[in-house]
């Protein structure tokens, strides 16, 4: 298979893509694939979703472009997997909830989102005593 890691960084980009004003990167260009390929490592029953997705989806990019998913156009990518989520119920849900938990728990974008964002404890929020 291509370079899982590229496509990956590229469904990512999709997934969670950069900000209209380009303050905020897409997931892909953040490096999430990195928190995906640990998750995977961490719960090897994803490694089957994960990797058999990333199969099928460039299986079906290759029926649309012998370059794979790298090659097609964002529309077509777009296009390819909404095919592949109608085929595959597991797979996109899967990988978009990966998505978000490196996303949103990524230093910069909490930063970006809530540049007053402090850690709930011991010097942030106060916590009442039980």
């Amino acid at each position: 298979m291509a370079d899982v890691e590229n496509i990956l960084t590229l469904i990512l980009d999709e997934l969670i893509p950069p900000s209209a004003d380009g303050r905020l990167p897409g997931a892909g260009a953040l490096g999430v694939a990195a928190d995906v390929e640990a998750a995977v490592k961490a719960t090897p029953t994803l490694a089957p979703v994960i990797e058999g997705g990333v199969s099928a989806l460039e299986g079906l990019s290759r029926a649309r472009d012998a370059g794979g998913f790298i090659a097609l156009s964002r529309s077509e990518r777009v296009a390819v997997l909404h095919e592949l989520e109608a085929a595959d119920p597991v797979f996109v849900p899967t990988l978009m909830m990966l998505a978000y938990v490196g996303y949103y728990g990524n230093g910069r974008v909490v930063a970006m989102l809530k540049p007053d964002a402090d850690a709930p404890h011991p010097r942030g929020y106060e916590v009442e005593p039980d």
